[in-house]
């Protein structure tokens, strides 16, 4: 039966217990109650009326005595007559709530005597009157007695009667009780037991018991037999996840011991376990290896036959020991030795002889080039120390620095592995122009330092410099390539015995700095006066770094003169540094400064704000150019600030003309002409200066159509003095026309010059002759009538 019904049923048999004995408590109190009023009404209230009937015969017998007293007949007769009838309706009353029959039928007799003697009273003498009234209060004496012995014995029989009800009440309480105990016994046999063996079963298998015997019947759907099943179920369900968990557990452990036993495999050092029992328990592939099979479970000293290798496990320290053990055949092992938690020991066996070669090899990769197999920088400097100190005692010592000449051109075109090649073969030569005494290294990059000692005589350094040019000097054949390149050299001798090794190679970097200025492919020597030119330098660039920071500059403009040489068509905008301290300095001396510190960003396009706002202001249509750096390609943000530079000037694109140079096209052609054209994309005019002067190369003007041509003013000087001068011109000019591009000439200084540039067809010019350069407020003044004019401007003829 569902648990649910059987609480149900309970608890409704439980509440009709007290329903009936409510019901049985109700009919006692109704029956209480009926002789209450059967009491009341048939005793108490009987009797009040038979009282109130013998108090008006009383009244009418003393009416009468005092009539006769007083001899006033007719008023006692009258009091008579008045009070019968109403001790007659008293009695009829008392008739009908008469306690018992007997009382009823003398209730009724004396009743029919008083109406008799009402009927005769006015006829009856006085005394027969009186007579009658005597009579009736005896006789209404005795009915009251009657009533009352009926009154006791009817209370007689209620008290028994509630004896009884008290009696059954009673015996109703306890069958009441006694069904409800009966009730909650059942109802309990009925739910505690399955709940309770439920419960067993819960705790068994929170306990970790799984074998817990359920047994459910199968047609039952009551709660406990769901719970039983649900159990069931349960239990069902952990002894498959155990089982899961066990194969699961088996497989990491497999897992783990296969990752164990690969870890032990390929351990460098070989590996023994000792148990509790001093017995072998465990030995790695590496151990094998080192000293061959040992016997598996046995004790220390009977692991090997060999008593030799016995010695291996001679450490019988506590905790964590270590020696070295030197066995008979010469190898040498490292033996540390741990305690293990629970008793036992491990040791670990390293050869010592593999990792002397390891740190060996670590030694040699730590001092020596991995490329060229040369000696490194670190070796150079370890060397210096001892060179130096052997120099203090004997003759003087040499470091020469060499750098490849065109080694990055190599790199570009034949790519890295031609330059690796041709760095191990230049690393060959250098070892066969020196002496075994001599130490060469190879610093980094195409940097390579040769230390020379026992230098009697600069002479000796300078016939080893001879020899390395000429050696370098001679092609490399590499990959089917003829590879030509060269080397520059810079020397420092020791001076005083005391120099150190960083302040040597700053010398020979100071002197190869030199060389390289002066052509490449030659050597210098440390001069004094090189360290002088650095510390200028090194203070020029903490000048310029202010310079940009406060804008110390001015922008000077020169006029373009078109071929009339009167008529000023535009200006070309030079940068001028006003420092504080030097005044002027030339750009020729801090351009080629600013472009290596990367400054010449920020001074480019503060010139090319300035100018476009200067020209913004020029009467007319005249035209601004301003040089751009190939430093200022890099970065992609070249052409957003010559757009922001024109908004913010307010200057019509057309106006603005940008110069560049060949150098530029030579590093990344194909971006540098994408920049190009989105240039001239915003309307601004592209100039070719310095044309002549660096790679010339004819494909440029063909890939890009420059609105522009500029010769350069190292050709104009040659006029008149060098007919290969004047052919250059012609041709240049005869170019710029047949491709519709302007040619200017720049550095116009003499008459002569101008005749003839303008025989050869030259369509602008620039130079002294004309105007120097100038700030921003003579513009004005050079748009006079006559500031341009030869004739008006003072110039000096080729004759003066």
């Amino acid at each position: 039966m569902n648990l649910r019904i059987k609480i149900l049923g309970g608890c409704l048999a439980l509440a009709c217990v007290p329903a009936i004995l409510g019901s049985f408590a109700h009919s006692t109190q109704r029956d209480l109650g009926a002789i209450a009023i059967s009491l009341y009404d048939n005793t108490f209230l009987a009797m009040s009326y038979l009282r109130s009937a013998q108090n008006r015969l009383l009244g009418a017998e003393a009416s009468l005595q005092r009539s006769s007293i007083d001899e006033v007949i007719d008023d006692g007769r009258a009091g008579v007559i008045a009070a019968l009838p109403e001790a007659a309706d008293d009695l009829d009353i008392a008739v009908e709530r008469a306690p018992s029959a007997g009382a009823q039928s003398a209730a009724k007799a004396l009743t029919i005597s008083l109406l008799r003697t009402t009927d005769t009273a006015a006829a009856l003498p006085l005394s027969e009157l009186y007579s009658s009234l005597r009579d009736l209060n005896a006789s209404l004496d005795t009915l009251v007695e009657v009533y009352a012995a009926e009154g006791f014995r009817q209370r007689q029989s209620a008290g028994r009667l509630i004896e009884a009800i008290l009696r059954q009440t009673w015996l109703a309480i306890g069958i009441s009780l006694g069904v409800a105990l009966l009730i909650t016994v059942i109802l309990t046999r009925a739910i505690i037991p399955p709940v309770r063996a439920a419960v067993a079963i819960a705790r068994a298998i929170a306990g970790g018991r799984f074998d817990n015997k359920i047994t459910v019947a199968g047609w039952s759907r009551s709660e406990t037999d769901e719970l039983l099943r649900a159990l069931a179920t349960m239990q069902a369900s952990f002894v498959e996840l155990l089982a899961d968990q066990e194969m699961s557990h088996t497989g990491k452990m497999q897992a783990q011991l296969a990752r164990f036993d690969a870890a032990l495999s390929n351990m460098v050092q070989g590996l023994c376990l000792f148990g509790p029992d001093e017995t072998l328990v465990v030995v790695n592939r590496r151990f094998v290896e080192m000293f061959g099979q040992p016997v598996m479970g046995r004790r220390k000293e009977e692991v090997f036959d060999d008593p030799q290798l016995s010695r291996l496990f001679a450490l019988d320290g506590g905790g964590k020991d270590s020696a070295c053990c030197d066995l008979a055949d010469g190898r040498s092992f490292m033996v540390i030795r741990q305690a293990v938690n629970g008793g036992g020991w491990l040791a670990t066996y390293e050869d010592l002889a593999e990792r002397r070669q390891a740190e060996a090899k670590l030694t040699y990769m730590a001092h020596h080039d991995s490329l060229t197999k040369l000696p490194n920088r670190a070796m150079f400097r370890e060397h210096m120390v001892h060179a130096l100190g052997r120099a203090q005692r004997q003759t003087g010592l040499a470091v020469m620095l060499l750098d490849l000449d065109r080694f990055k051109s190599v790199n570009d075109t034949l790519g890295h592995p031609t330059g690796d090649a041709l760095l191990c073969q230049v690393a060959d030569r250098l070892k066969a122009c020196t002496r075994p005494a001599d130490l060469v290294v190879r610093l980094g990059g195409d940097e390579f330092a040769i230390v020379q000692e026992a230098v009697a005589q600069p002479e000796e350094v300078t016939v080893l410099a001879q020899r390395l040019v000429a050696s370098l000097a001679e092609p490399f054949h590499i990959d089917g390539h003829q590879v030509v390149t060269g080397t520059s050299i810079g020397i420092a001798l020791t001076q005083d015995g005391l120099d150190e090794a960083d302040e040597m190679l700053k010398r020979a970097d100071l002197a190869l700095y030199r060389a390289k200025e002066e052509g490449r492919g030659t050597w210098r020597f440390f001069e004094p006066a090189m360290n002088a030119r650095v510390i200028a330098k090194r203070k020029l660039e903490q000048d310029l770094r202010r310079a940009v920071a406060e804008e110390q500059f001015q922008v000077y403009y020169q006029p373009v003169v078109e071929a009339d040489g009167r008529l000023i068509s535009g200006f070309e905008a030079l940068v001028r540094w006003i420092h504080p301290e030097r005044g002027t300095v030339s750009p020729a001396e801090f351009i080629p400064v600013a472009e290596e510190l990367g400054l010449i960003r920020p001074i480019g396009s503060w010139v090319l704000r300035q100018a476009c706002i200067a020209a913004a202001a020029w009467p007319g249509e005249l035209k601004v150019a301003v040089n751009l750096s190939p430093i200022q390609f890099t970065g992609g943000a070249l052409v957003s600030e010559v757009a922001s530079a024109l908004r913010d000037g307010g200057l019509a694109p057309h106006l603005l003309e940008l110069e560049i140079t060949e150098s530029l096209l030579l590093n990344d052609d194909a971006a540098v002409l994408a920049t190009l054209h989105k240039l001239r994309a915003l309307g601004v005019r592209i100039a070719m200066d310095d044309f002549g002067t660096g790679y010339s190369s004819l494909s440029y003007l063909q890939r890009f159509p420059f609105d522009k041509i500029k010769i350069d003013q190292s050709f104009v000087r040659g006029l008149g003095q060098d007919e290969h001068c004047s052919a250059i011109i012609r041709a240049v000019v005869g170019l710029g026309k047949a491709l519709g591009m302007t040619v200017n000439a720049e550095g116009v200084e003499t008459v002569e010059q101008l005749a003839a540039l303008r025989a050869e067809g030259c369509g602008e010019f620039q130079g002294y002759l004309f105007s120097k350069p100038r700030p921003g407020e003579d513009v004005r003044a050079m748009l006079g009538a006559s500031a341009c004019s030869p004739e008006g401007s003072g110039y000096r003829s080729a004759a003066a």
